[in-house]
């Protein structure tokens, strides 16, 4: 891997019953991006960690995980993330991550208000939105989610647009949307439903990539989008 190859910082923000596609399909998807289209002996474009308050976390499946890093030490080293993905999971579940104002919607508050000279990315999967509709950032953007909870992002975008201002949120049915980026050079990218997050995933490759290195990591998962 030549100097010019860079390491992207991925931080998967995860949380007790997320669902465990959410995350670990982007997990797989990025994982399988090289700088030389090499499977067997790949240069990898990202360095994914999972970041939980806990030390391990039970997916809503349930499957349990072990965290890399804590939410402290990830605020710590904020400024180093390129990337921030998060998950969805039962809507009682996302929403109480909300209501609850803890270390996880917390993290999501401070990365979106971390400055940093280049372009930042931040995605969530399925109802992962529904947290990032809550803080405000989906404000005057396109954004989707499953396709079940298409409504009640709907609601909770226009509860955050009442207690923070800034336009309505354009909530559609599709694959991923591309919200465009905030003034400070945050990208905001929302999925739709679990495998939705592959599709998203490979765009994100895409931007920081090339299109031939995201295409070639689908090749490799033989996943092919739906049309």
């Amino acid at each position: 891997m030549t100097g010019a190859q860079r390491i992207y910082e991925v931080g998967i923000l995860l949380f007790q019953g997320a669902d465990l596609l959410d995350f670990t399909g982007p997990h797989g998807v990025l994982s399988h991006v090289s700088y030389n289209n090499n499977p067997v002996s790949p240069e990898h474009v990202f360095r994914i960690r999972f970041i939980a308050a806990r030390e391990e976390v039970t997916a809503s499946d349930p499957v349990t995980i072990k965290r890399h890093m804590s939410i402290t030490d990830a605020r710590n080293e904020l400024e180093n993330f390129d990337v921030l993905i998060v998950p969805g999971g039962p809507l009682p579940i996302v929403q109480g991550v909300v209501d609850a104002n803890g270390p996880e919607y917390q993290f999501i508050k401070s990365y979106i208000n971390e400055s940093k000279n280049e372009e930042r990315i931040l995605m969530s999967i399925c109802s992962g939105a529904f947290i990032l509709g809550a803080t405000g950032i989906l404000a005057g953007r396109t954004a989707t989610t499953h396709s079940l909870a298409l409504d009640g992002l709907k609601d909770i975008c226009q509860e955050a647009t009442k207690k923070f201002g800034g336009g309505a949120t354009k909530v559609m049915k599709a694959r991923y949307v591309d919200g465009g980026m905030t003034n400070s050079g945050l990208r905001v990218i929302t999925s739709g439903g679990i495998s939705c997050g592959f599709d998203a995933s490979l765009y994100l490759a895409s931007l920081k990539t090339s299109e031939s290195a995201s295409n070639f990591a689908a090749m490799v998962l033989e996943y092919i989008a739906p049309v």
